[in-house]
């Protein structure tokens, strides 16, 4: 069984730009926050729980099938805030300006995807978000003390798969498989060792 996901990478300027808004939050949030390590960075789309190894070549090829007509996009980090809000923050985010909707055009695209192969599919909407950390217990904040990132656009061409791997160390994310966007193909990665 496997933890997969599918999610955008982040290039190296906004993996760069996301870090230095996490380290800006740092000396924001008093309660204690366990925040994504920099590496860690992604844009999820679809998170799929323990889907057994056989199943992934048929989940990858009905992805590639749906990405086919979405051709590549720009995506830009515009503002911050906290899920499920300021005054019970949860989780601390980046959100999505420029790129949202394609993202959320893509999310639903796989989540059916992955329905048709008999993975649960998605109750809640989507909504484009970069997780910066996760707090362990709610804490309310001001609206304006979250940092936001500055202007930053970048290139959208492919969507990867990715394997949550558990440790006590915490998740480690192994790309699988880069499905192009507008290609009829998944674009093998080679697969990492198991730690």
């Amino acid at each position: 069984m496997a933890r997969l996901f599918f999610a955008v990478e982040l290039p190296t300027e906004a993996r760069a730009e996301a870090s230095r808004v996490a380290d800006e939050m740092r000396g924001c949030v008093s309660a204690r926050a366990r925040f994504t390590p920099a590496a860690s960075l992604h844009l999820t789309l679809k998170f799929i729980d323990d889907l057994e190894s056989e199943r992934i070549p048929r989940l990858l090829a009905s992805a590639a099938r749906k990405l086919a007509a979405v051709e590549p996009f720009r995506v830009a980090l515009s503002g911050s805030g906290a899920f499920p809000s300021l005054r019970a923050a949860r989780v601390l985010w980046i959100g999505v300006g420029e790129g949202g909707a394609q993202l959320a055009r893509i999310a639903r695209k796989l989540d059916r995807s992955a329905g048709g192969q008999g993975v649960p599919r998605d109750p809640r909407p989507f909504r484009a978000h970069l997780t910066l950390a996760r707090l362990r217990e709610p804490a309310a904040l001001a609206a304006d003390a979250l940092p936001a990132p500055d202007s930053l656009a970048f290139s959208v061409g492919d969507v990867v798969l990715y394997e949550s791997r558990l440790s006590s160390a915490g998740a480690t994310h192994v790309p699988l498989t880069r499905l192009p966007l507008g290609a009829t193909e998944a674009t093998s990665i080679e697969f990492a060792p198991e730690p």
